[in-house]
């Protein structure tokens, strides 16, 4: 969709202060949706008492419907006109119940239904988490014109968000532990991070203006161009293909992180250390990323990162053994490459915007990050269920563990990601939008524009 002019409204430098406030929403998410991430399948199977097949199949279930719903939260983005503006009412009205349902997701109905009571508490929760975080994330267009102060915000965005992460990763265990019923704890953690998140989306409604506006007699891309768009568009299926596999090594890493830690590095004790130290090599990942991608490019970035994440993961499988320096050594090389991936991916796909409106002449943001958004969550699903699944499959059970299910847990957390790299690696091979095609391509859409003048 086509936006005003510049005018001194919009195109304007934003203070730090906007800036904080802006990244409190992802603090928010992280709050929420880490706590979700890291802890419900292991609340699922070893607190709640329902299988891993059931919890896989929850997680299945519910992030299709999200997947789905992602689609049509954008079509009610674009009607939505209040006098908070198009995308701050979201935050405003939906941090409370995305608060509530939180906690919900955790209270644990022990009776014959509890699977179903999960399956639909969770479903509602994510469904309630895209209709706040979709429009946080489209915020920063919308804030400003500036492209300075649009950089500035997503970095301020993901600073905020590893704070966030940080703190669910490192002092949930403690606070689950403060009670004797680990049912109760957990109802007590989530309850605390759930406030923390809540505040924080409000502040950063309080603290966020709405700048640019839309032209009211412009008309936004038919069905038909959207489609054209997005089907046309091979950098963006090559990248779409490999975002599937970086996301389910993402997700299903995440989902058995706190079984590693408990059977294979067999300390619960030091859940909080591992993930200082995963978060502290994340952040490196993606701090370096930035003078690599000048170096080198994002493609190439891209591949180097995910050749340190394979070698990482084989590494500590096959000779980290149970040493907890070796192990943490691949934890560390994986993490990095999650830095790497997660900036050139989300680098990559503003470019294949670019490609559409030159090869199809019409642009398209909310069609291609749709879609995008739409693969992301379908990739989370498959992960999702992939944990419980393999769970299942090598016999994993929390009253005694196996020495399958043992060898399992170390596979999902090593050669399964591994393996997962190294498919989306060969999809990244065939993506052809580099930065000096892509400056070919802004200035054949420029010519363009100044010959139709």
């Amino acid at each position: 969709m086509k936006i005003t002019e510049m005018t001194s409204e919009s195109y304007v430098k934003v203070s730090i202060r906007e800036k904080i406030g802006y990244g409190f929403g992802d603090l928010a998410s992280n709050l929420s949706f880490g706590f979700v991430s890291l802890f419900l399948l292991f609340f699922y199977t070893n607190i709640y008492g329902i299988s891993a097949v059931q919890a896989s199949l929850i997680f299945v279930i519910a992030r299709v419907i999200d997947a789905i719903f992602n689609i049509f939260i954008g079509y009610f983005i674009d009607k939505t006109h209040t006098r908070y503006g198009k995308l701050r009412p979201y935050l405003l009205f939906g941090a409370v119940p995305l608060g509530i349902l939180t906690v919900l997701c955790f209270s644990p109905l022990m009776s014959e239904f509890k699977f179903y009571y999960a399956l639909i508490s969770y479903t509602i929760y994510c469904l309630a988490y895209t209709t706040v975080n979709t429009p946080y994330s489209a915020m920063t267009n919308m804030l400003t014109q500036h492209e300075g102060s649009r950089a500035s915000l997503s970095v301020y965005r993901f600073v905020l968000a590893i704070a966030g992460y940080l703190i669910v990763s490192t002092s949930a265990d403690w606070l689950i532990s403060q009670f004797t019923d680990q049912k109760m704890g957990y109802v007590f953690a989530v309850s605390c991070f759930s406030l923390l998140a809540t505040f924080f989306f409000l502040a950063c409604f309080g603290m966020t203006k709405e700048r640019v506006v839309s032209l009211p007699d412009q008309k936004p891309p038919t069905l038909k161009e959207m489609i054209i768009a997005v089907s046309g568009n091979l950098p963006l299926i090559n990248l779409s293909v490999f975002t599937v596999f970086f996301y389910i090594a993402y997700t299903l890493w995440m989902a058995i992180a706190i079984y590693f830690i408990k059977y294979s590095i067999d300390d619960v004790n030091f859940t909080a250390k591992f993930f200082a130290i995963q978060s502290a090599a994340y952040v490196a990942g993606t701090v370096i990323s930035e003078k690599l991608i000048n170096m080198m490019g994002k493609k190439k970035m891209l591949q180097l990162g995910l050749m340190i994440g394979i070698a990482g993961v084989v590494f500590q499988y096959f000779l980290a053994g149970d040493n907890i320096y070796l192990i943490m050594t691949g934890v560390c090389l994986f993490s990095v490459t999650l830095g790497m991936g997660f900036v050139a991916m989300w680098s990559m796909i503003a470019d294949t915007v670019e490609f559409a409106e030159w090869k199809h002449g019409v642009r398209t943001e909310g069609a291609i990050y749709g879609f995008f958004n739409f693969i992301t969550k379908i990739a989370m699903a498959i992960g999702g269920g992939l944990a419980g699944l393999m769970l299942d499959y090598f016999d994993y059970s929390s009253e005694q563990i196996s020495a399958a299910a043992l060898n399992g847990i170390n596979m999902m957390m090593t050669l399964v990601p591994g393996l997962m790299f190294a498919l989306g690696m060969v999809f990244i091979f065939f993506y052809t939008l580099d930065e000096k095609s892509y400056r070919n391509i802004i200035k054949d859409i420029e010519l363009r524009k100044h010959n139709a003048l």
